[in-house]
């Protein structure tokens, strides 16, 4: 993408929240190719002028005022400790809320069972009128979950029966019971468009490295159904290795790319962190691999705070979407209470399909023969 000028960056913002009604300083960062804090000078100038509001975490549009049904609603918001990837839920949801004129309460919690139920009664026990929540909560708070009184948006991770089976019986039938809305990354169209793109580049050896992160076993399970009906018809050779969490990560995955070199030469990596991605693209170079003329590189999770021109090609799970989405649907079950609809408003999934970046990782083989 070229660079942007300041004045065109400025009106593409003004035409962002025209379009859609409020924009994120994350997501607009990436969309233009510029860095958080260009994009928070630009809505500041903006917002002097008169063009739009800002509000935390991005803008909305001029003289926006929160809608009276929803203006007094006071909303938890409950997610793993933050990082790239969360801090864009947040972003998400922050500026869904400031659009809306609720109150956002915040807390985020370590992947560990103490300090979860910990968060999670801490959360609760406040005066809310709804809770989002992504979990990874132990027995305990699941059963409380399953009981709240307050309405419950999931974000990302699955409402599924096998997470409760060690809870009692009767709050295994609250759990199904439960009227729990669910917003989440479609995580299998995802695998599938990043294969699919490799594919029609025209690799036919291809290999996915999956970390092993609470997003593998949708990567894994795609993976694994793409190679056995998919890619044989597209004469395709899919192999995949899943990385297991170390605390010297670099050293499993360069043990793994070393095998994988000596047994297969694939010209294409579909590789699950980014970190993780950046590591193999070293790797390679180190090992005067060009990337994409000899070897491909494909990421799936585009959550890097820079990734600039010359940056990996990725498929991106559109986080601050998720975000936005969460806070629109409980405000939206909220708001109908007391309507003759609310009872026969169903609990809703909502899945939204992650999008492909092409970068300076990934193009079709530059073949080399000596003559």
């Amino acid at each position: 993408m070229r660079q942007l000028l300041g004045s065109q960056r400025r009106e593409l913002l003004v035409k962002w929240i025209e379009r859609t009604g409020s924009v994120s300083a994350l997501e607009a960062a990436t969309a233009l190719g510029a860095s958080v804090r260009t994009i928070q000078r630009d809505i500041e100038e903006l917002s002097m002028q008169g063009r739009l509001t800002r509000v935390h975490g991005g803008a909305v549009g001029a003289g926006r005022r929160p809608a009276p049904a929803s203006a007094q609603l006071r909303l938890g918001i409950l997610v793993p400790t933050r990082g790239y990837c969360f801090d864009a839920v947040l972003a998400g949801a922050e500026q869904a809320a400031a659009v809306s004129g609720c109150t956002l309460v915040e807390a985020d919690y370590d992947y560990t069972d103490d300090l979860a139920a910990a968060r999670y009664a801490r959360i609760t026990s406040l005066e809310l009128d709804g809770l989002l929540v992504t979990p990874h909560l132990p027995a305990a708070s699941w059963g409380q979950l399953c009981r709240t009184d307050v309405p419950v948006v999931l974000i990302e991770r699955p409402w599924e029966l096998t997470w409760v089976r060690d809870l009692d019986p009767a709050t295994s039938v609250a759990a199904a019971r439960s009227p729990v809305d669910h917003v989440f990354t479609d995580h299998e169209t995802g695998a599938v468009l990043g294969l699919d793109h490799l594919a029609a580049l025209g690799h036919r050896t291809i290999h996915c490295l999956i970390r092993d992160t609470p997003t593998a076993p949708a990567l894994l399970r795609t993976a694994s159904a793409y190679g056995a009906t998919i890619a044989p018809a597209r004469e395709v050779t899919l192999g995949i290795t899943r990385l297991q969490r170390s605390p010297d990560q670099r050293r499993v995955l360069t043990s793994a790319l070393e095998q994988i070199f000596r047994s297969q030469e694939p010209t294409a990596l579909f590789v699950h962190t980014d970190e993780d991605a950046v590591a193999a693209r070293e790797f390679l170079e180190d090992h005067d691999v060009d990337v994409p003329g000899q070897v491909s590189i494909l990421s799936y999770d585009d959550g890097l705070p820079s990734n600039p021109a010359g940056g990996l090609s990725a498929v991106a799970p559109d986080r601050v979407a998720l975000g936005k989405r969460a806070v629109e649907m409980i405000i939206d079950r909220l708001c109908s209470r007391g309507h003759h609809t609310h009872d026969a408003h169903p609990p809703t999934k909502l899945a939204i399909v992650p999008r492909l970046h092409q970068r300076a990782t990934t193009g079709g083989l530059r073949h080399t023969e000596e003559a």
